[in-house]
């Protein structure tokens, strides 16, 4: 396999990028710098169509293998203090995954790279050192919270069990192997693969809270969650509870042994003191004291970088990729330039959504069948599917082996579905293309109406605020905006404030609120709340990001709803088949003969490359009540919707009157709208995932293409 990924997903020229790549051939791999104008693999569509620009990282590399190691974990070296004495460890543990193999709740290291450790299986627990193994029958329930102490003696060790719930003792067993070294690191939720201090294995799928290191052997009876021992009898105390925002593990004790989580477990979760009644963890840091580990968690693949370059300070803004081929494997990873700082800007940006681009990440869409790679094969597709790599980690669509919702995503993986050329869909009518290669649609159609545009995205809004938008008349989103913070949506909302003009060119957008983190800037958080069209609920109590401790999911349920930003908002989801639009009476009036010009028709977008019609897949809908302004008007509304729709979960409403069928049936609508702004510009909504899969129809020339050029050119 050949595939690679990026440091980053946006770039100015000027700046520099580097690129990971690994490479199971024997012989070399080139490289080169494309750019991407199109990347559909539809024979009948606009096709792939990348060209290459020179650069001076263009060249033959050595090819390297390199793995991929999800799995979090946490690590606390000693330093100075040894534990060659009598001690005693506390821990608690929630089971989320019973399996026959193990699940290793802790390990400790020996100065030799010896491994004492404890785990957890389907019969119960066992205690194993390089001389001997002890395991005790227990029928652990899944959720439920225990303690294990273990006195660590030179005679040998022994492991108690209690019940926190009940207070009682439920298992307990012992080695008589005696104790010769002492320990140098504490390793929690998983053990060394082969005595590789590098490489982790048997993780646990659980949560771990308060683990403590006591002098002395303390295996008297106490009340649980009590006092851990006598202030003097304390050798380390780390609570989690500390620091939720970080990796960092933080010891209270005396000797401040603080050590570092690995691959983004997930922190802000209840604990076994959680009581129920505050569900803010910044309000009551110990009972949201402990950790979720799982064995698929990954933050970074940690690949060594292959080679980094800068991009030239004249390239101009668009969407380019590293081109990496070996033999008969290509792999095109793409990313964003943006002009240079002191370079003049376009007059339009297209705003990629690399936030939602990073919530799908990898998402495998259950649809990996023969059907999938009979069409793959045809087209000449891209070559990898989700489903094929699960070491690259999943999506914020899935979940964790223990059954609970992928929370994190990262960039620093192969993105699979990133790519030109990925199919996300087969058995529809036209070309099945989601996220970044159906939004290459819209770059497509600038490059066949010779208009000049600049790129921006997410993450820029994020880092730069509106700062990012300034200079330009109009912005244009792609298909699905559906991912962001309170910085993104800000700065748009100042964009248009300031009299620059928005196209919306999709729906379900500005829908979840995510959350960022400076401590790890590569990925976004996600805590899907108790409505919405969602895969997964966050747990109770853990509505609230573990990265900037504001409450997640729906924006409309924080008080942001995007009709007050774009005058439409999420109505309804079905099936991936398009349908068309119909004018509106209101859209003759002679103030909008400028969005028509040229346009004759009043069917609009009975055809298209994303299911074959302009209007589906997901709706967006006008609401006075949640902040449409009253000067928009609804230009066209879809018509002719197929079976199989459903209303977004946050629109509907139980009462006797707005719940009947033909209520229901009404909001089963995309509204395409535009609203007037006071100082001249205006906001465009398409309200439909698939609009942009009908520019290509007919070699650019259409009512859909005419429709968005005479948007563009209005602000020209």
């Amino acid at each position: 396999m050949l595939i690679g990924y990026t440091n980053k997903l946006s770039v100015r020229a000027g700046e520099n990028i580097e690129v990971k790549v690994s490479s199971d051939f024997s012989s070399d791999y080139a490289a080169d710098l494309v750019r991407i104008f199109s990347a559909d693999p539809n024979p009948e569509g606009p096709g792939i169509d990348v060209r290459r620009v020179s650069s001076n990282f263009e060249g033959a590399y050595t090819s390297v293998a390199k793995s991929s190691r999800p799995g979090s974990y946490g690590t606390i070296p000693f330093g100075s203090l040894e534990i060659d004495g009598d001690a005693t460890f506390l821990i608690r543990f929630q089971p989320r995954l019973l399996r026959d193999s193990p699940q290793v709740l802790f390990s400790f290291i020996a100065e030799s790279g010896g491994v004492v450790s404890v785990s957890i299986q389907q019969s119960g627990l066992k205690l194993e050192t390089l001389a001997e193994t002890s395991a005790v029958s227990f029928a652990l329930e899944i959720g439920r919270w225990y303690e294990l102490r273990l006195a660590i003696a030179a005679r040998g060790l022994h492991l108690m069990g209690y019940d926190i719930k009940t207070g009682s003792r439920c298992f307990e067993v012992g080695t008589s192997a005696p104790k010769k070294e002492a320990f140098t690191k504490l390793v929690l939720a998983a053990t060394p693969q082969h005595g590789d201090q590098s490489a982790f294995t048997a993780f646990f799928n659980g949560r771990l809270e308060a683990p403590a290191l006591l002098r002395g052997e303390q295996l008297v009876e106490r009340l649980l969650g009590g006092p851990v021992a006598e202030q003097g009898a304390i050798l380390a105390l780390w609570d989690f509870g500390i620091d939720i925002p970080t990796s960092h593990i933080r010891d209270k004790g005396p000797s401040r042994l603080d050590g570092t989580l690995h691959n983004l477990p997930a922190r802000a979760v209840r604990s076994s003191r959680w009581s129920g009644q505050e569900m803010d963890w910044r309000h009551a840091l110990d009972e949201y004291a402990a950790v979720h580990f799982h064995e698929d968690d990954l933050y970074d693949c940690g690949w060594e970088t292959d080679f980094c370059f800068d991009i030239r300070p004249d390239l101009p803004s668009g969407v380019y990729g590293v081109r990496l081929r070996c033999e008969d494997a290509e792999d095109i990873i793409p990313f964003f330039v943006r002009p240079a700082r002191d370079a003049p800007k376009a007059k339009v940006a297209v705003l990629f959504s690399t936030f939602t681009y990073l919530a799908y990440n990898n998402h495998p869409r259950d649809n990996f069948d023969t059907t999938y790679i009979e069409r793959r094969n045809a087209w000449r597709a891209y070559p990898h599917h989700p489903q094929e790599h699960p070491e690259f980690g999943r999506s914020l669509y899935n979940f964790h082996p223990d059954g609970t919702g992928i929370q994190f995503s990262s960039m620093l993986r192969p993105q699979l579905n990133m790519r030109p050329g990925y199919l996300a869909h087969v058995n529809t009518r036209g070309s099945g293309l989601r996220h970044f290669p159906a939004d290459m649609h819209l770059v497509a159609w600038f490059a066949a109406k010779d208009i000049v545009f600049d790129v921006v995205t997410d993450h820029d809004l994020e880092a730069e605020g509106s700062k990012a938008l300034e200079e330009y008349a109009l912005v244009l989103t792609v298909s699905h905006p559906e991912y962001h913070t309170a910085r993104t949506l800000d700065a748009i909302q100042d964009f248009v404030a300031g009299r620059g003009s928005l196209g919306y060119l999709g729906a379900n957008g500005f829908y979840w609120r995510i959350a960022t983190s400076e401590v790890f800037p590569s990925a976004i958080e996600v805590r899907r709340g108790q409505t919405g069209a969602r895969a997964w609920e966050a747990e109770p109590g853990e509505y609230f990001h573990a990265f900037d401790g504001q409450y997640g999911g729906l924006w409309l349920k924080n008080d942001r709803p995007p009709q007050q930003l774009v005058g439409v908002g999420m109505s309804a989801f079905g099936p991936f088949s398009g349908t068309y639009y119909r004018r509106t009476e209101a859209s003759y009036d002679p103030s909008f003969e400028w969005l028509f010009d040229g346009i004759n028709d009043e069917v609009l977008g009975d055809f298209g490359f994303s299911g074959g019609g302009a209007a589906g897949f997901e709706f967006d809908i006008v609401d006075l009540s949640l902040g449409t302004p009253p000067e928009a008007v609804v230009v066209a509304k879809s018509e002719k919707v197929t079976s199989g729709w459903h209303l977004a979960p946050e629109r509907v409403n139980w009462g006797a009157e707005v719940n009947m069928p033909d209520w229901q049936a009404s909001q089963i609508r995309a509204d395409l709208c535009l609203v007037p702004k006071p100082g001249g510009n205006f906001v465009f909504s398409a309200s439909s995932i698939l609009f942009c899969g009908s520019l290509p129809v007919n070699d650019f020339n259409n009512n859909i293409s005419k429709l968005l050029e005479n948007v563009v050119r209005r602000c020209l």
